[in-house]
């Protein structure tokens, strides 16, 4: 430091990283919105593909349902709670005493799950983490897989009316894969945006200082000390956590998108995390 080579050769190579990094954040963003852009034709099968999941979505609801991301989670929540209690009321007069016992099981813990997540979501606007958090808590995936293994385990017992409440169960919870991949798809978009927009924010005027620092920072520019330390450590040390700071960022947003990413599993009935396999029926096996 009494030299100042180390201190120069230090901000010379953050100016380089910081502007990499910059490049390749603006490259990032430059990336997610090419997904917003196509032709007309696109757009329009965008269009139609979204409208059939919403008729489909409203045929179950026998409503036209919330628009908002969260009460529309909640609304497929709370559909597949009232479908299960009607698979509960449609077994009562069953003699099949296990399988009364296993769908009592069965409704008992979706309804508490349910409670749960629907708390969670209340107040919570789409684009915060609490809503992908309480979407991927659901796991619909292992409520499929128990849904349908009660039907093979027991489909000779089962009347057809009990056999259609059990089809109309599977049918809202298959509703509940596409629509939290598509919400989680645009909260992680919103997620790249909103890093991209902060890298910017912070790495501007860390380039600034640390160019500056490069240029004027010697050893005889800041004198005294501080603590019984030199201020020119504390000048040094202030300085390169300020020009790290584009990249605490970029790694807290990395590790929360990758941990969603990772955390979401496969769309459809395969359950590939330990977690979700919750025990809600105990089978006997």
């Amino acid at each position: 430091m009494t030299e100042g080579d180390t201190v120069e050769t230090l901000f010379q190579t953050l100016v380089g990283v910081l502007i990499t990094g910059m490049t390749l954040v603006v490259s990032i963003n430059q990336l997610v919105l090419s997904e917003e852009f196509g032709s007309l034709g696109r757009q329009r099968e965008r269009m139609d593909k979204s409208m059939t999941f919403r008729k489909d979505s409203e045929r179950e609801f026998q409503w036209t349902g919330p628009p908002e991301p969260e009460r529309f989670l909640s609304t497929l929540i709370n559909t597949s709670v009232d479908r299960a209690k009607t698979v509960q009321e449609a077994v009562k007069g069953n003699s099949d005493q296990l399988l009364r016992n296993r769908v009592d099981q069965l409704v008992d813990r979706i309804a508490t799950s349910a409670d749960e997540i629907t708390d969670d979501l209340e107040d919570s606007p789409f684009g915060e983490f609490t809503i992908m958090q309480a979407a991927l808590s659901y796991n619909y995936s292992w409520k499929i897989y128990l849904v349908r293994r009660l039907y093979w385990e027991h489909r000779e017992s089962l009347s057809d009316e009990e056999r259609e409440a059990i089809d109309d169960l599977v049918d809202i919870l298959e509703l509940f894969g596409p629509a939290e991949e598509f919400f989680k798809a645009h909260y992680l978009q919103w997620e790249l945006v909103n890093l991209s927009r902060r890298i910017l924010y912070t790495g501007i005027p860390a380039l600034l200082f640390t160019i500056y620092a490069a240029l004027y920072l010697k050893p005889g520019t800041v004198s005294g000390t501080v603590l019984s330390i030199p201020a020119l450590v504390w000048v040094i040390n202030g300085g390169v956590t300020f020009a790290l700071i584009p990249f605490f960022i970029f790694t807290a947003y990395v590790l929360r998108t990758a941990s969603i990413a990772k955390e979401s599993g496969a769309i459809g009935p395969f359950v590939l995390h330990e977690s979700e396999r919750a025990p809600l029926i105990n089978w006997g096996d």
